[in-house]
């Protein structure tokens, strides 16, 4: 199994849930929660797309900056997602559930997937 292609595989997942989340919201939901789930799986979507980028980027060579920069960056990722819904909740006026289930995209998609790998890895007599 290649390690390396885990993050964008969940991405996909993620990106594959969040537009089934959508177009659920687009049918039985109220316009405001829609608007919300997509501004909330859209920033949590671009922040682990951005985070598995860096992690793909960092060179381990010195384990301790490495490891600072990281973390680091996803404190800074962190506080800017925190003031980016602090503003859209109190500016926007969107609709605050839509916009925390929104947020839950990526550990769907995490979920999904560990589904899929327990499907994936059964033997032909358990299924």
């Amino acid at each position: 199994m290649n390690l390396e292609k885990i993050p964008r595989i969940w991405l996909f997942i993620s990106g594959a849930v969040y537009l089934a989340g959508l177009l659920a919201c687009l049918a039985f939901a109220p316009t405001e929660f829609c608007v919300g789930f997509g501004f909330g799986g859209a920033l949590v979507l671009l922040n682990s797309w951005i985070s598995a980028r860096r992690v793909s980027k960092v060179e381990f060579h010195d384990k301790g900056r490495a490891l600072a920069s990281l973390i680091g960056g996803f404190y800074f990722r962190l506080a800017f997602l925190g003031v980016g819904l602090y503003c859209l909740i109190r500016f926007t006026q969107l609709d605050p559930i839509g916009l925390v289930v929104g947020l839950s995209v990526i550990p769907a998609g995490l979920f999904a997937m560990l589904i899929l790998i327990y499907i994936a890895n059964r033997r032909p007599e358990e299924a």
